[in-house]
C-alpha cells in the first residue's frame, strides 16, 4: 500500500480500499438496484470511487480539491465510467445537498470536522439517502499512534464532560512531526460513542460500530488495534 498526501491539506490517503470501503462495495453488488445512486464523501484520488464505478454504481464523487476530482474524472473516462461518474467540488455538510442515494461512503473525513457539523451531517445524509440506504463511515480515532500526546488531554476533557473531548484547534501541537505538515490545526479526533450518538439521533439504525486498525496502516501509525473507527448505518 501506498500512502499519498492529499492536495488540500487534510491528511492522506491510500491506494488499496479500507475494511469500511470494502463493506461499502460488497453492499454495491448486493443491491437490487441495477445501477445504484452512491456518494462518495472525501474521495480523494478515487480509491473508493473507482471500484464503485466498475462494482456498477452511479458515483457522485465529492472532494474539496478540484484537481482531485479531475484525477478521478480522467481516470472514470479511462476506465469507460464516464457517463457514470458525477464530480461536485464542496465542503460536507455545508456546501452539498443530493437526493434518493442507495449509499454514502465517508473515509477519514468526519476527524476533520467539529461536533457540530458532524451532527448537522449525521442529518443531512439521512435526509440524502431513500429508505433502505446505507452509510458506510471511517473516522481516525485519538488511539492512532501519531497523536499518542494528545491523549493526556482528550482523557481530561472525558472526565469534564466535554461531548467531543478529541476536538482541538492546535492539532499540530501534539502530532507526530513527520505528520505535521498533512493536517490542519482544527481537528476532531475520535471515539465511538459521541459518533454512533449522533447517527442515531439522526434517526439511523445502527448495524455495525467497531474498531479496528486500517488496512496496510504503517508502523508510525499504528498503536493498539483502536486507531480507526468503522460505522455502518440503515436508514430504515
Amino acid at each position: 500500500m501506498e500512502i499519498v498526501d492529499t492536495h488540500n491539506g487534510y491528511g492522506w490517503t491510500t491506494t488499496i480500499p479500507n475494511q469500511i470501503t470494502v463493506a461499502f462495495l460488497e453492499f454495491i453488488a448486493s443491491n437490487s438496484d441495477p445501477v445504484p445512486a452512491v456518494l462518495d464523501i472525501g474521495c480523494g484520488f478515487g480509491v473508493a470511487t473507482l471500484p464503485a464505478l466498475a462494482a456498477g454504481a452511479r458515483v457522485i464523487a465529492n472532494d474539496l480539491d478540484a484537481g482531485h476530482l479531475r484525477s478521478v474524472r480522467d481516470q472514470g473516462v479511462k476506465d469507460g465510467f464516464g457517463e457514470w461518474l458525477t464530480t461536485k467540488a464542496g465542503r460536507y455538510p455545508n456546501d452539498l445537498n443530493f437526493e434518493d442515494l442507495v449509499a454514502i461512503h465517508s473515509s477519514n473525513v468526519l476527524h476533520f470536522l467539529d461536533g457540530e457539523e458532524i451532527e448537522r451531517g449525521a442529518a443531512a445524509m439521512f435526509e440524502w439517502l431513500r429508505p433502505g440506504g446505507k452509510v458506510f463511515l471511517q473516522v481516525g480515532t485519538i488511539y492512532a499512534g501519531h497523536i499518542k500526546r494528545l491523549v493526556p488531554v482528550f482523557e481530561d476533557n472525558e472526565r469534564r464532560g466535554v461531548k467531543w473531548p478529541g476536538e482541538v484547534a492546535n492539532a499540530r501541537d501534539y502530532v507526530l512531526e513527520d505528520f505535521r505538515a498533512v493536517i490542519p490545526d482544527r481537528m476532531n479526533f475520535l471515539t465511538g460513542p459521541p459518533l454512533v450518538d449522533a447517527y442515531e439521533k439522526a434517526g439511523f439504525q445502527i448495524e455495525k460500530a467497531w474498531y479496528y486498525t486500517r488496512t496496510g496502516l504503517e508502523a508510525p501509525l499504528t498503536n493498539d488495534g483502536r486507531e480507526h473507527f468503522g460505522l455502518i448505518a440503515c436508514k430504515g
